[in-house]
């Protein structure tokens, strides 16, 4: 499984500490990556060096040679990142790839030279969708649920981002589980929360009861997949929600929460606690609205399509990421008064192109509301 830092992070390049060795072989890949394909985007150069960090990384807790792998230790490395989204393990997959192929047609550094060749080099050897169910685009997600009958009139239009309405979403509120009153208020808290800021669900479980302004309502987060030094304002980040949303949420972190969890200050510490923790971890956090979901009728499996009696579903349809995903997806499309920006903002994105990926096409919208603007 993908390894969280400390403070419920996912690892960054920079905490996937590497041996000098592997950094040389890193320098010397990213050296003959920019020889041999000189058009390569600034983007694509950064996403090849964070990601084939991570194989190494890999290789190195597992004891493997990268210039000796084999196709049985990629494999290894896919299995072991399977808690992550397809079109994540995509990329990584691809970033392997292209160390491998970049190694084999360099003919300038003596140090990059493969035992074994190719581990990877083309679907004979793996296949993501076929071998591991992976698929790399929405739009097969899409497909995968008309051909499993999924009814899919509670989503958006469009391929590029599979989102809930918001109509939906709320059917989730009146749905939680919990056997007990405050168990069912905490896992209201925890589901709004995350529809109302969008929020990842590692962010939602460090959110701060001393970081809310009530009179802004707003809180201050932690940011979880921003690098610091590149995008240093969006480190931290203001999440709102909105007024109708307060007392209860007052309510909670006022007279439950102290009550229900005896290992919390009541001032300070998480928003979202369990009886036995100071603070819910982000797999429960998913948990609550996955079921939830299937509480309110709404749940589907993505992976099996339609699961079989002896088939584990590896991935749901709605999830703390659906959420946060059908979120922006609202703010970019049906809350006017939002730019473009200013999603961004809300949803921690480093690059505009992320939040440009939730826009809607309207072409007849688009005719009434430029000639609507030029009068």
């Amino acid at each position: 499984m993908t390894e969280r830092n400390d403070k419920g992070q996912f690892a960054t390049p920079d905490e996937k500490q590497i041996s000098r060795e592997s950094e040389e072989i890193l320098g010397l890949y990213l050296d003959s990556l920019k020889s041999q394909k000189r058009d390569t985007k600034g983007s694509t150069s950064d996403t090849r060096r964070r990601e084939v960090r991570y194989w190494l990384a890999y290789c190195e807790r597992q004891g493997i040679d990268p210039l000796a792998a084999v196709t049985g230790d990629v494999r290894g490395y896919i299995q072991s990142i399977t808690d992550q989204s397809d079109t994540t393990i995509d990329s990584y997959y691809r970033s392997v790839q292209s160390f491998y192929a970049v190694i084999e047609n360099d003919q300038m550094h003596d140090r990059l030279e493969l035992e074994h060749g190719h581990p990877c080099r083309d679907k004979r050897d793996i296949h993501l969708k076929e071998d591991y169910g992976v698929h790399a685009s929405t739009s097969e997600y899409k497909r995968q649920h008309t051909t499993a009958g999924i009814d899919l009139d509670g989503t958006r239009n469009g391929d590029a981002v599979l989102a809930l309405k918001p109509q939906i979403v709320e059917k989730l509120f009146d749905n939680v589980p919990g056997k007990r009153k405050q168990t069912r208020l905490r896992n209201e808290i925890a589901v709004r929360l995350n529809w109302y800021t969008g929020c990842r669900a590692d962010e939602l479980s460090r959110m701060q009861v001393e970081k809310i302004d009530w009179d802004q309502c707003c809180i201050n987060i932690r940011s979880a997949k921003i690098n610091a030094k590149e995008n240093p304002e969006l480190a931290r980040r203001d999440v709102f929600f909105p007024e109708s949303f307060k007392v209860q949420l007052k309510r909670w972190c006022e007279r439950v929460r102290h009550a229900y969890s005896g290992d919390v200050e009541p001032d300070s510490g998480a928003i979202l606690v369990t009886t036995k923790s100071d603070q819910m971890q982000p797999s429960l956090i998913n948990d609550i609205v996955k079921e939830a979901a299937r509480n309110a009728g709404v749940q589907h499996p993505l992976r099996p399509a339609d699961p079989g009696p002896d088939d584990t579903v590896k991935e749901w349809f709605v999830t703390t990421h659906r959420i946060r995903r059908s979120a922006i997806s609202r703010w970019v499309n049906d809350c006017e008064p939002i730019s473009l920006h200013q999603a961004r903002q809300l949803a921690g994105h480093a690059r505009i192109q992320q939040t440009m990926d939730y826009v809607e096409d309207d072409q007849d919208q688009l005719g009434e509301d430029y000639h609507r603007s030029i009068q």
